[in-house]
């Protein structure tokens, strides 16, 4: 996948100036502060505001970045909304704006798939498949999702070893093994899915594991945020918005 937000978390967007002379919150002409925490180390972070590409770290180090000040859907006083995602340094000025997952009634999301081994596979063990229902209620085994097989053993390493499950925990060796895959963008609805063990032949080991999940679309952000009150001797502002229809 060309881009994540995997471990990116405690994303903070902060107006640079706050005036509040006429009686709202106008953040500045010039720019605001996106903050955040990333467990990804070597890959650089993208900021998007409003589904637009605002700004890319200069060092994949960088947690912080100022991005041009945002105007919501319902100008200065509208809703913004405000995604980081890291890239590798060939993408970093790559736009995927246009497959950020997309808000009530227009799309939905991606799917992130973890299994493990089990007892039940053999040394013959090669990779894995998943397929999927297409919201049909019946899994289609002719065309898994994953355009290559997803390996056992990715890069020659296989990620078990004698009592990775734990004493009387879990599976132990070969079974105490998870792995992981995550499917494009897909449409809200009840999917269905299945991941298939094969050996180098392509031939199945066992009976396929089926799962459901309910997928839901990214609900719309609240809108209309206004200065309710504010008092100056202790400084304390209060804020009003219209809350998202969709929760």
């Amino acid at each position: 996948m060309a881009y994540s937000t995997e471990g990116i978390t405690g994303v903070r967007i902060r107006p640079l100036a706050l005036d509040m002379a006429r009686g709202r919150p106008a953040v500045a002409a010039g720019a605001v502060e996106v903050t955040w925490a990333s467990t990804q180390a070597d890959r650089w972070h993208q900021v998007y505001v409003s589904g637009r590409l605002a700004g890319v770290t200069a060092r994949s180090e960088d947690r912080r970045l100022i991005v041009s000040g945002p105007v919501g859907r319902g100008g200065a006083q509208g809703t913004v909304l405000v995604e980081v995602v890291a890239v590798d340094a060939a993408d970093r000025w790559t736009d995927f704006g246009d497959e950020l997952g997309g808000f009530a009634g227009a799309g939905g999301g991606r799917v992130r798939l973890s299994w493990q081994a089990g007892l039940y596979l053999d040394a013959a063990l090669e990779s894995f498949d998943v397929f999927a229902d297409g919201r049909t209620g019946t899994v289609d085994y002719t065309a898994p999702l994953n355009e290559t097989p997803i390996p056992a053993a990715a890069g020659g390493v296989a990620p078990w070893g004698y009592g990775c499950g734990g004493y009387g925990v879990g599976g132990y060796g070969m079974s105490a093994a998870r792995f992981e895959w995550t499917t494009d963008l897909l449409e809200p609805g009840a999917w269905r899915f299945a991941v298939v063990a094969t050996d180098a032949a392509g031939n199945r080991l066992a009976t396929a594991a089926e799962i459901t999940i309910q997928l839901a679309p990214v609900p719309r952000p609240p809108e209309a945020f206004r200065l309710a009150s504010y008092d100056p001797v202790t400084r304390t502002a209060a804020l009003a918005w219209q809350p998202s229809p969709d929760i």
